[in-house]
């Protein structure tokens, strides 16, 4: 049941970025045009196909991170480990304080197993607990309530936790 409640979470937070992503395009603009299509599609295999053409389309977008956020979701609701990680450093490298990506590059690079995979989840994994310290000291982000915002700032705290702990336990 938490596990359920904690996706459910991302998933929201994941689908607001999706609402984040169309504000920051002018409308009726070629790349407002393609998120449209983006959000309508709800074949899986044909977003990531959409998601991917509007990568190369729109390569200096400022809706870009919200697109690899979307990918990060599809391929680990696909199971597609290097993928999730792929994408997380693309999303860290145009924002190196992205929680969502933070928590999914840990959680994927522990699932690597490799010794220098693991490294790099307890690097991560200890960025997203910096990060949630941060978040916990500032007001609610835009969008959300006090109470929404504690809730998401727990959850995720929690999860980081968890995947620390599980990398950790995993070099040993």
């Amino acid at each position: 049941m938490k596990t359920r409640v904690i996706v459910t979470l991302c998933v929201v937070f994941v689908w607001g970025l999706v609402s984040s992503a169309n504000a920051q395009v002018v409308a009726g603009s070629p790349e407002d045009k393609a998120f449209q299509k983006i959000d309508a599609e709800n074949n899986v295999d044909n977003k990531i196909t959409l998601l991917l053409d509007f990568e190369k389309q729109f390569a200096q977008s400022k809706a870009l991170k919200e697109a690899y956020l979307q990918l990060v979701e599809l391929y680990q609701q696909k199971n597609n480990s290097p993928k999730v990680i792929e994408y997380s450093e693309k999303i860290l490298k145009l924002d190196p304080g992205n929680l969502p990506a933070l928590l999914k590059a840990t959680y994927a690079y522990s699932l690597e197993g490799k010794p220098t995979s693991l490294d790099r989840a307890i690097q991560y994994g200890q960025k997203a607990m910096d990060e949630i310290t941060k978040l916990k000291s500032g007001p609610p982000q835009q969008g959300y309530t006090d109470d929404q915002w504690k809730q998401y700032i727990e959850s995720n705290e929690g999860l980081a936790k968890n995947y620390l702990s599980y990398a950790r336990s995993l070099k040993r």
